[in-house]
């Protein structure tokens, strides 16, 4: 990214690789947020054509925290992956901001990226990825500008503390351009949702988009460039062969507070995923071991949280291999009323699987006054009758 990256020009991009703007709408409009009115168009930047997203929003003071996002989201009628990936983006950037104020994930409250334009910004991005199919996401290193920017804290140079923590451990490069160039609600989609473009990745382009931002720097097209890909498999190795680190630490002498804060703290800095095991050690006292996935690229700052936050005297890393299933949503009719289902496919192993989505079968149990199980069940029946695994096989 040549200047950076904001919400707007993320949708941006989106839409000027072909994403249907009224389709698109209509599931932004299942969020419910009252006065919202997002526009496009064609502009020039340095002339390159792009797409200039816009939201028109009501004024409003609300300082909305997760939970109360979450809770926007999750009864929204937009894809249960969109779903999935917006609430992924608000729990990177909450963590992030917690461990700048020093206080509880669940005690945030968001100020500018809190607001309906950045809630518009973020939940449609993850629906446009989702309406253009995109199942995986790799980035260029994030660009930074110069000088000083104007926020709800005051005034704060660039880049602000939370693009910063939310850059940690992707690669990042310092420019003169002024201003500020990245944004932390288009760092935290980028950093939720992608990883580093690896050095020997191989890929045909298909269709290129670019997202203009909304001002205009000197010598040079403020635009975000998004590339969709078809990637090659090289050498025959299976393209969802997706290559880890394992980092690993034996504790017996840290209370369960100070482990689930460095547990927190090693997501917010990008490990793909961090638990707990039980074990036994020397003396036969009761520990746990602390592990944590983390791409190559994360791993020194995933090695440095652990050795600062932990009372360890030593860390096992090593490198994993994990085969990562395509991800999609199905809808199936049941006596209940329509039940979001997940769709996981390993490419060249088992056919499709598919699992009830827990907050829609929630939703209906409760509105009917019926057991979960039943809907659980009546939603796997009807998915069985309606034939999704043999319309895959076929």
């Amino acid at each position: 990214m040549q200047t950076g990256a904001a919400g707007d020009m993320i949708l941006g991009a989106l839409f000027d690789l072909g994403l249907d703007f009224p389709a698109w709408k209509k599931h932004i409009g299942t969020l419910g947020l009252i006065g919202v009115e997002p526009k496009r168009e064609r502009v020039s930047k340095h002339g390159i054509m792009a797409t200039r997203f816009q939201v028109e929003i009501p004024h409003e003071h609300s300082h909305r925290g997760l939970p109360e996002i979450r809770a926007i989201i999750e009864r929204s009628g937009v894809p249960a992956r969109a779903k999935e990936r917006a609430v992924a983006v608000f729990t990177r950037l909450a963590h992030a901001e917690a461990a700048i104020h020093g206080v509880p994930v669940e005690q945030v409250h968001f100020h500018e990226v809190g607001a309906l334009d950045a809630i518009v910004d973020i939940v449609g991005a993850c629906v446009g990825f989702e309406m253009l199919g995109v199942t995986g996401f790799f980035t260029t290193p994030f660009t930074f500008g110069t000088g000083t920017v104007k926020t709800q804290h005051g005034i704060l140079s660039v880049p602000v503390p939370a693009t910063l923590a939310l850059s940690e451990g992707f690669p990042s490069r310092r420019t003169d351009l002024p201003g500020e160039l990245c944004t932390p609600t288009g760092t935290a989609i980028i950093s939720a949702l992608a990883k580093p473009i690896p050095a020997d990745f191989m890929g045909t382009v298909k269709k290129i988009g670019y997202g203009a931002g909304g001002r205009d720097l000197p010598g040079i097209a403020n635009v975000l460039r998004i590339c969709l890909m078809e990637r090659n498999e090289r050498n025959g190795a299976d393209a969802s062969a997706d290559a880890v680190y394992q980092v690993e630490c034996n504790l017996d002498n840290m209370t369960p507070e100070l482990i689930g804060y460095t547990a927190e703290r090693l997501l917010a800095a990008g490990c793909k995923d961090v638990w707990q095991e039980p074990i036994f050690m020397k003396k036969n006292r009761s520990a746990v071991k602390l592990c944590a996935l983390v791409e190559k690229a994360g791993l020194d700052a995933a090695l440095s949280l652990i050795a600062a936050e932990t009372a360890t005297g030593g860390m096992r890393y090593f490198p994993v291999n994990r085969l990562v299933a395509e991800k999609s949503s199905e809808t199936v009719d049941t006596r209940f009323g329509k039940v979001e289902l997940k769709k996981v496919v390993f490419p060249g192993k088992a056919g499709p699987r598919f699992s009830p989505e827990f907050e829609s079968c929630r939703r209906l149990a409760q509105e009917a006054s019926a057991p979960l199980q039943d809907v659980y069940r009546e939603a796997l029946l009807q998915a069985a009758l309606k034939g999704f695994a043999g319309k895959e096989a076929e």
